[in-house]
Parts: structure tokens; C-alpha cells; sequence
């Protein structure tokens, strides 16, 4: 099988992650973290508002999101965002101890990283022992004890590269239910695009629809093969995150645990999470050969349309293969223009267009869309 033309793609800088340290000294973290921590520190004030665990889970995700895209708009380096969450937990329990320290303790246990959720558990019993002259509220312990129901229902956009995972989760005795949307898109290698938490499906479709078509519908997930682009996502740092992307940087990986723990207990499992070996053009030349052949009298260059399609579907998500999306095409015009400077690539461009069109009439595509899309690969 010829290996793809193409280059992998080209790492930004804010993807590299700063060696954790054990000592959490400020003078040992990275320049941007104890200003921002202490940002956090003075902005939990804003966690007195809540009202309910899902207003102090939404508060916090915030809060904490607000730093680490300020991080990530600065000329940073050391963006380790796990290590940022271990010391804002370090610094809140170590800090004069006041009620918005312990919320945000209480806010940071429901969107804890793996692995962080007995440390996180520890400040908030700290706190808590600190304040024990203080009446503090009850409800917001069970902030940390939202729970997927394994409830789950899919949604796409026109294209069908935009995925939305949409999972129902409730509080001990199915109090206050609510539903987590993740944004995963798939345009290129699966990555989360953003997410939130809504009372009800209704409400988190109404928000789905907003961003990407009123067209959109959920569909309950019965078989979680349904879910490998949510299952594929990377949660490496490109650079161009979103702000509500990184709001939910923390708690889409914990409510994805959450899922995960639901689904099995319902004997349900989540697909592998790698599928981007072994790829095999032949999936993808032979039906558009065909398609070329009936369309136009005659089949392309085999080799030009082999490295076409191994780059088009290296990365991808199986089932997405087929999907054709202004921003997919974006992607791949960018790795062929990085090949190597001979003949296919010229020839793979001048394809493109034909390409597209295919993609976009097998996928019953708006024409308006469909014509969108080939003169922006013409180009």
C-alpha cells in the first residue's frame, strides 16, 4: 500500500508540557501560573452566588477555564494544565480559609482530572476543618457526586463532522437531573471543541442547534460503536482553543469517565480509542474511480488518487471517512501543500475539486454547500 505524500501535522508550541514538580513552590512553576492562581483565588468570590451543585460546577469550570485560555493567549510556555490544577488545590488549602475556598474545592471535586479526585477531596475535608465555626451549606457536597445514568444520544452536524455526545447525569437519588454536551469535532484528528451542562436534552439540542443547524436531531445511542469520535478525541493543546473549550477542559474528561463507568455498568463498552493504522485507501479509490469513470468517461491517475486518499483518511475517525466539511477541507489542502514539490502534488490539487464533489453528492449535501465547498477546493 503507498504511503501517504503528506506530513504529520506540525506540533505548536503550546502543545509541549513543562516537567511536573513535587515542590509547587511559585519560583518553581511556570511564569504565567501564580499570577493565575491567584486569580482564581480572588475571583472564587463569584462561587457565593451558587445556588445548586450545577451552578457551582458551571462556576467553577469557568472560573478556572478563564485562566487557562488567558494562559494560552500569552506568549506562554509550561502550559501543563494538570500541574496549574494541582496547585490552585495546593494554594486554596493552604490560603486564610474562607467559605469561596471551601465552594471552590467542592467545585473543583466534580471536575477533578483523573487521578486527582482524593487529593481534591482532602483540601475540601482541610477546609471544612478550618471552618468549622462557620455554617456552611450541605448541598454543595453533592456537586462532586454527579453521576451518568448511561443515557446517551448523538448528534451531527449538515456535514457530519461535528459530533455532539449528549449524556444524561443526575445526583444521588436522581435529584436535579441534567444532561452534558461534548462538541467533538471531527474534522481532523478528533479533538473537544467545547461542551456544557443543560437541565434538560431539549435544552442542550436548542444549544447544539444554535452553533451548527436547526436541521440537527438526537438520536438515542444504542450501540456505542456510535461514539469512537468521541472516544478518538485529543486533548493536546494546538494553540487555537476556544474559551468554552477550555472551560471544559478539566470536566469533559471527567464526565467522559463518568460515561465510560455508566455504559459498563449497562454491559456496554466504549469503542478502542486508536484507529488510525493500517489504513487502506482502497476504501475510498475504488468507489470514486468508479464515480470518475461514470462521470467524466475516464478513471484518474491510480497513484495520484491512492496518496489522496491516504491522506485523507489518516487521522480520521473510520466512520467519518466519507464526510466532506469546509473545515476537513482546510485540513487537507494545508498537508498537500506541504508535499513534496513534484508532480503528484500538483496533480492531487488539481483533483481536488472533483474529489469534493463526489464527497459531497454521496452525503446528499445541499447543492449551495456542495458548490461552496469544490470552488473553495478550486481555488
Amino acid at each position: 500500500m503507498p504511503v501517504s505524500r503528506g506530513r504529520k501535522p506540525k506540533k505548536n508550541k503550546k502543545q509541549a508540557k513543562a516537567q511536573k514538580t513535587s515542590a509547587l513552590e511559585p519560583a518553581a512553576l511556570p511564569a504565567w501560573m501564580p499570577e493565575s492562581i491567584e486569580n482564581v483565588l480572588d475571583g472564587a468570590s463569584v462561587l457565593l452566588k451558587s445556588e445548586s451543585p450545577r451552578e457551582l460546577d458551571q462556576a467553577t469550570a469557568s472560573l478556572l477555564g478563564g485562566e487557562l485560555h488567558r494562559a494560552l493567549l500569552g506568549e506562554n510556555d509550561g502550559l501543563d494544565f494538570d500541574l496549574f490544577f494541582e496547585a490552585v488545590v495546593l494554594a486554596a488549602t493552604n490560603a486564610d480559609p474562607r467559605q469561596e475556598l471551601w465552594l471552590l474545592l467542592q467545585g473543583m471535586s466534580a471536575i477533578s482530572p483523573p487521578g486527582f479526585e482524593s487529593f481534591v477531596r482532602a483540601g475540601v475535608s482541610t477546609l471544612r476543618k478550618a471552618l468549622r465555626s462557620e455554617i456552611l451549606p450541605d448541598w454543595p457536597q453533592l456537586t462532586s457526586k454527579n453521576k451518568a445514568t448511561g443515557d446517551v444520544w448523538e448528534i451531527q452536524d449538515v456535514y457530519g463532522t461535528r459530533l455532539g455526545v449528549l449524556a444524561a447525569f443526575a445526583y444521588p437519588g436522581g435529584v436535579a437531573p441534567t444532561v452534558y454536551l461534548f462538541e467533538i469535532d471531527t474534522s481532523w484528528i478528533p479533538r473537544l471543541d467545547g461542551g456544557g451542562v443543560y437541565d434538560s436534552l431539549d435544552q442542550a439540542v436548542e444549544a447544539w442547534r444554535q452553533r451548527f443547524g436547526e436541521q440537527a436531531a438526537p438520536v438515542a445511542v444504542t450501540d456505542p460503536r456510535r461514539l469512537e469520535g468521541l472516544v478518538s478525541r485529543s486533548l493536546d493543546l494546538l494553540g487555537d482553543e476556544s474559551r468554552t473549550t477550555l472551560d471544559n477542559w478539566y470536566r469533559a474528561e471527567r464526565r467522559y469517565l463518568d460515561l465510560d463507568t455508566a455504559m459498563k455498568n449497562r454491559g456496554l463498552r466504549l469503542p478502542p480509542g486508536s484507529y488510525y493504522v493500517d489504513v487502506d485507501p482502497a476504501v475510498m479509490t475504488g468507489p470514486f474511480n468508479a464515480w470518475h469513470l461514470e462521470t467524466f468517461g475516464n478513471e484518474p491517475d491510480d497513484l495520484v488518487v491512492e496518496d489522496l486518499a491516504a491522506e485523507w483518511m489518516e487521522g480520521i475517525v473510520p466512520a467519518t471517512w466519507f464526510a466532506v466539511s469546509p473545515d476537513r477541507l482546510d485540513h487537507l489542502g494545508a498537508l498537500i501543500g506541504d508535499w513534496p514539490d513534484d508532480t503528484v502534488r500538483p496533480a492531487a490539487q488539481a483533483l481536488l475539486p472533483k474529489w469534493v464533489r463526489w464527497l459531497g453528492d454521496r452525503a446528499d449535501l445541499p447543492s449551495p454547500l456542495v458548490e461552496a465547498m469544490v470552488a473553495k477546493a478550486t481555488k
